[in-house]
């Protein structure tokens, strides 16, 4: 009987422990660093199974398991690792930093890979990366901080977006754009606030699911999510102030510009009275019109959110605020935005997310050509008389500037508004219908409206003519996008595994706009009401759609070979009626080396990959909505009556600009701490979608066709290394590095060369090459101008006419050859100071400045430039200078456009230095508080360059004008988490 007992007990404990392994259970932990400092953001996942989540800012995780599951845990930067469940309700785990992030995932938008298993070429950059310097677009976010990525700024206007470039200009006159993709689908609403990850697509195999849409590469941008868990809460605030940088460049104070121009008058002129042309000494002004145009400007951040769930809900919400004032007087901006991100397991096969956001911007600016006055208003002027603004046109003191215009006084009158307000929706739906095949549908509802107001009142000097103006404008749009996707994933017996995805999009975008100008308008009356005459009205209407099918399989073997393939159809309506379909496709190869038997145990090598990929991708950007139709102008009158006039000539035949896309890559790792990537590429686009000029006898301007091509070739190299790792203080060093040439290999017909301002596209030219007369330098006996001249037999001469000199190409081009970026992280207990460089090199800019302000005399009413370093004017005969003789009205044309204002743009700039420290826990438990992070930061500290201007970081046509200068900005914050 005690033996029955003792079985049936032992068979209850067996039933027992079988029963309880077969029943969930509710797992937590904590994910810890190898420093034992909490890791938020590493993800957790059941292995085999779609169920995960991610840490919180205490590196605490909850999920629903099974006893006999495995959990798989990863985070950006750290090696990851493996935990068996075994019946356990809690776990610690620690994860050991690594440069290799094999595990690390990298959102493709349609699909999702890890870093190990990624056959193309493409880079992600992660929110604490991104959000290290303030601003208030991705563009300037990601600026120096992916391989291969151009980034250029043509204003510091807090309004103003940069120009991204991604592989070089691959077009002439289409969109040189990247596509941006947000939470998978094309479209959306990047607010920086709400960025989780971008990645960066650039070769072919990365970016040919996105075919037409793709030729200029791929942004892809993930927002943030909620994790099952304890809902947390998060609250940020940064506030700092920004203030003027003018860089290398100076303007002659009042003393130093009067000395020169009476000297310039005595010898010139010693018959004349100078104090009829110049002011006398005891009443020069010697006004600084940059520290009036200019102010130290407020900038504010604020950003609270909430996340959490369970494993069946989870939710992410956010509202945030950003504003900024624009140093230039009078300009800045204001945005609101908000988000909702849910998502919900309906059941183990159904699962649906919501994401939703709106974004509200506020835009101003007042300052009235204070930009352009602040460089050109001479300082003899003062802007105010009796403490009052001072008007020069109807004012009884005399005014030495050549505009006649004050500018202070203007901006009492002059002001302009604009206000946009943008929403976007997207649900999506995805549903197992097979072990291995689910079915999913994204739609994306996209909506904004744009109005501006600018007045320009009857006092001032703007409008006087027509006694005030007012002009109202106002746009709106939508864009409705519908991608549906049936993807399936095998693996079989034998190390064999296929996956990949087949699906249809469908896009429709629509715009119009609506503008009138009215004038005579009552003084502070804005208002285009019965009172004001009509002045122009005008209003556009358009609109286009895309249909596109798309195919991806991809074949892996053992871990160790991997096959990509992938194809697309695209229809657009831009196109001619003949061709408006385009095909696409693209293949990659992976081969990783170090899950080979004879490298699995190498010590050294860590991970050793090599990629090789080629396909093609279009670009339908930049034309006209209806570019290849025969169309009127139905704007006009005859005889009273309505009439048209034909504008465009049909081009049934129009159709894809097509880039062929080559790419080899290799990714290492070594002793778990050095890590490389390096691509090389070529880019061959085709078909070149030209705005090509026509005879003005043939009654058009111009016809869009497919005609030429452009290569860029180029090298990106990205390497990451941690030199201090086991020790209490850690370093770590990051630096991407992008080389790239570009050259315009086909035009059309006989042509070599077709007019582009100062970079015409020229046949095996660079584009953005410089065509211009070149500068010989002054000449000693006279101080004279010299320009190159050309003769008819090829010989080289100088002259000092300008109209004799040869147009002719100088040799450089506005396209830096490298640039990247560079940052240093180090940490110690709970701080972390890190700074972070840009640089460009091998690029030579236009400064457009020097025509008007070191312009030898020739506007002699305007401000002059200070000499730099190194530089003389010519004073006698004999002097050996880099300027001409001053001369007031001007010395021979020498301030006309000539590689004379050519220069270097290389700069290196310290972008951003932050010194972040994380309150010990222990003095937070009082306030239950989870985390406290107190940040400095600095932006634009410094620039090391030769540049005599004001910023040498401009946009790829390298012209620097009336610069609006980036501001050096100090920011202090604080982030709480509940």
């Amino acid at each position: 009987m005690k033996k029955m007992y003792a079985y049936l007990l032992v068979l209850s404990l067996v039933v027992m422990t079988l029963t309880a392994y077969g029943q969930s259970l509710s797992l937590s932990g904590t994910v810890r660093d190898d420093a034992g400092q909490p890791l938020p953001g590493a993800t957790v996942v059941v292995r085999g199974t779609t169920t995960g989540t991610t840490t919180n800012a205490e590196g605490a995780f909850s999920i629903r398991v099974q006893p006999t599951d495995v959990l798989e845990i990863s985070s950006i930067g750290f090696q990851g690792t493996t935990v068996a469940v075994d019946g356990r309700t809690t776990v610690e785990i620690s994860l050991n930093r690594s440069t290799a992030t094999l595990d690390e995932v990298v959102v493709l938008g349609y699909t999702s890979t890890t870093q190990k298993n990624l056959t193309g070429a493409a880079q992600s950059v992660t929110a604490k990366d991104l959000k290290d310097v303030t601003a208030n677009n991705v563009g300037q976010l990601l600026q120096g901080k992916a391989a291969g990525v151009f980034i250029g700024n043509s204003s510091g206007d807090p309004r103003t977006p940069p120009k991204v470039l991604v592989r070089g200009i691959g077009t002439l006159t289409a969109s040189s754009n990247p596509l941006y993709v947000v939470d998978g689908v094309i479209g959306g609403i990047p607010n920086p606030s709400d960025i989780e990850t971008i990645t960066v697509l650039k070769d072919a195999a990365s970016t040919a699911l996105y075919g037409a849409r793709a030729s200029n590469g791929v942004i892809v941008v993930t927002t943030r999510r909620g994790a099952a868990g304890k809902t947390r809460l998060s609250a940020r605030l940064n506030k700092g102030m920004g203030y003027l940088s003018l860089g290398n460049f100076g303007l002659l104070n009042g003393t130093d510009l009067y000395a020169l121009q009476k000297g310039v008058f005595q010898r010139d002129r010693p018959t004349a009275n100078v104090n009829d042309y110049l002011p006398t000494p005891e009443t020069n002004a010697n006004t600084n019109w940059f520290d009036l145009a200019f102010r130290p400007a407020t900038n504010t951040l604020a950003e609270l959110s909430a996340s959490g769930g369970n494993e069946k809900t989870r939710f992410f919400m956010s509202g945030n605020y950003y504003q900024e004032q624009g140093i230039l007087k009078g300009t800045g901006l204001d945005r609101f935005g908000g988000r909702l991100n849910f998502s919900h397991n309906v059941s183990d096969k159904f699962r649906v997310s919501i994401n939703t956001s709106g974004l509200y911007t506020r835009g101003y600016d007042d300052s009235n050509g204070a930009l352009y006055g602040a460089y050109t208003y001479l300082p003899y002027d003062s802007p105010y008389l009796n403490e009052k603004p001072y008007n020069p046109v109807t004012g009884a003191k005399r005014w030495y500037g050549r505009d006649n215009a004050n500018f202070i006084y203007n901006q009492q009158f002059n002001t302009f508004r604009e206000n946009t307000f943008a929403g976007d929706v997207l649900f999506k739906g995805e549903y197992d219908l097979l072990p291995w095949l689910s079915f999913s549908t994204t739609n994306r509802a996209q909506t904004s409206y744009y109005g501006s107001e600018s007045s320009q009142d009857l006092r001032g000097n703007a409008a006087a003519d027509v006694l005030g103006r007012l002009s109202d404008y106002s746009s709106r749009d939508y864009n409705l996008l519908s991608s549906n996707l049936f993807k399936f994933k095998q693996s079989f017996a034998g190390g064999h595994s296929i996956d990949g995805l087949a699906g249809y999009e469908f896009q429709r975008y629509y715009f119009e706009s609506l503008g009138a100008t009215g004038k005579g308008i009552f003084s502070g009356l804005n208002i285009l009401d019965a009172t004001s005459q009509p002045e122009s009205i005008n209003g556009t209407k358009t609109e286009n759609a895309f249909t596109s099918y798309l195919l991806q399989a991809n074949y892996g073997y053992n871990e160790k070979y991997l096959v990509t393939t992938s194809f697309r159809r695209d229809g657009s309506s831009k196109f001619g009626r003949n061709r408006r379909f385009g095909n696409f496709y693209a293949v990659g190869l992976t081969w990783i080396a170090s899950n080979e038997a004879f490298l699995s145990s190498n010590a050294t090598l860590n991970n050793l990959k090599f990629r090789l990929s080629y396909g093609t991708t279009g670009n339908a950007d930049g034309i006209n909505d209806y570019a290849a139709q025969g169309l009127y102008n139905l704007t006009g009158q005859y005889a009273g009556v309505p009439s048209a006039f034909p504008t465009r000539i049909e081009n049934p035949n129009l159709s894809w600009e097509v880039s062929n896309n080559a790419n080899f890559g290799v990714d290492a790792t070594l002793w778990n701490r050095i890590s490389v990537t390096v691509d090389l590429y070529n880019r061959l686009t085709n078909n070149l979608l030209f705005n090509r000029p026509l005879q003005g006898t043939s009654g058009y301007a111009f016809i869009t066709e497919n005609i030429g091509a452009v290569r860029n070739q180029g090298l990106e190299v990205v390497l990451s290394a941690d030199i201090l790792q086991k020790t209490a203080l850690k370093w770590r060093t990051e630096l991407n590095a992008g080389l790239n040439q570009n050259r315009l290999i086909k035009l059309y017909g006989d042509r070599t060369l077709v007019a582009n301002g100062q970079r015409p596209f020229a046949l095996d030219k660079p584009l953005n090459s410089w065509y211009m007369r070149r500068w010989a330098g002054v000449d000693a006996p006279t101080g004279d101008p010299l320009w190159q001249k050309v003769n008819a037999d090829g010989s080289v001469a100088t002259t000092n006419n300008y109209n004799e000199a040869t147009l002719q190409f100088i040799g450089s081009n506005a396209n830096p050859k490298l640039f990247g970026g560079v940052r240093q992280v180090l940490s110690w207990n709970n701080f972390e100071l890190n700074a972070f460089f840009t640089y460009a090199a091998g690029v030579t800019i236009y400064n457009g400045d020097r025509n008007l302000f070191d312009n030898d005399g020739a506007y002699d009413r305007y401000s002059l430039m200070a000499l730099q370093p190194g530089w003389s004017r010519w004073e006698k005969p004999g002097d050996v200078a880099t300027h001409p003789k001053y001369v007031i009205g001007g010395n021979k044309n020498s301030q006309r456009p000539s590689s004379r204002f050519l220069e270097s743009g290389n700069y290196l700039r310290l972008r951003n230095i932050s010194l972040n420290y994380d309150v010990p826990k222990t003095w937070l438990r009082r306030a239950r508080l989870e985390g406290v992070r107190l940040t400095a930061s600095a932006d634009n500290l410094f620039t090391v360059t030769k540049f005599s201007g004001i910023d040498p970081d401009v946009t790829e046509t390298g012209e620097v004008g009336t610069k609006y200068p980036f501001s050096k900005k100090f920011v202090f914050g604080v982030q709480l988490n509940f």
